[in-house]
């Protein structure tokens, strides 16, 4: 009877407690991070020392892509998420109307978002040794990402031929540049990518031919150069790393 007792107990406790996924970050993904950081690290350092606007608005814009390729991934690691941002609002001089676009004011918009890469580099340090200490159960790694991309590219686009309406098609097309955008973006961070970066940049000029097109015929030619594309992302995205 009392053996019993304590395996209805344990049952409850099972049922009542169950285990809790522990998802997070994988080491591969936050070493990334880290070399992201030290790429826009240097590359602000340099800008802000040479006192040239012309190369410092290009350092500026080449930082926020790499600041947006890891703000894209969504990291749980909350600390590089949150520089990430704050750097990527800081080098988006061109479209940030609360500050001047001067030279002595994009010295100073380098200069805090150097600062965040610096942030950005020692949080992925952190959770780096959490990682190695305390494997999480689930991860995901970027390549992983890139193919979700592509998919969804796949899908909302059958979505738009199948309705057969360019109001409809027109919309799945805007959406899924925008994902050829992002991900060309992250793939151009990664190493063994270029496969990638090449397919979300032919991606994006066919959305671009399609939404031009006059005529539905026309638009599904350049609609099939788009999943073309697509399937090249899902094809070699387990290259990149």
């Amino acid at each position: 009877m009392c053996i019993r007792i304590f395996f209805f107990t344990a049952f409850l406790a099972v049922g009542l407690n169950p285990a809790t996924a522990h998802p997070g970050d994988s080491p591969e993904t936050l070493e990334w991070v880290k070399r992201t950081a030290d790429k826009i690290e240097l590359s602000l350092s340099s800008a802000t020392k040479s006192m040239d606007w012309a190369d410092l608005l290009i350092k500026l814009m080449q930082s926020h892509d790499e600041f947006e390729a890891v703000a894209l991934a969504g990291l749980y690691c909350h600390e590089v998420r949150k520089a990430a941002e704050l750097g990527r609002s800081y080098c988006n001089w061109l479209h940030n109307a609360t500050l001047d676009k001067d030279l002595n004011t994009c010295i100073i918009r380098a200069t805090e978002a150097r600062l965040q890469a610096i942030r950005m580099r020692e949080a992925a340090e952190i959770c780096l040794l959490e990682a190695r200490q305390n494997p999480p159960d689930t991860t995901f790694i970027l390549s992983d990402l890139l193919l979700a991309n592509a998919e969804i590219i796949e899908h909302d686009i059958a979505d738009g031929l199948a309705s057969e309406d360019f109001h409809i098609l027109s919309q799945k097309l805007e959406y899924a540049e925008r994902i050829f955008y992002n991900t060309e973006v992250l793939a151009a961070t990664m190493f063994d990518c270029s496969e990638v970066t090449l397919a979300a940049k032919e991606g994006i000029r066919a959305c671009m031919d399609a939404l031009l097109s006059k005529e539905w015929a026309n638009a599904i030619r350049h609609v099939q150069n788009v999943a073309t594309e697509a399937g090249k992302i899902k094809s070699r995205a387990g290259k990149c790393r």
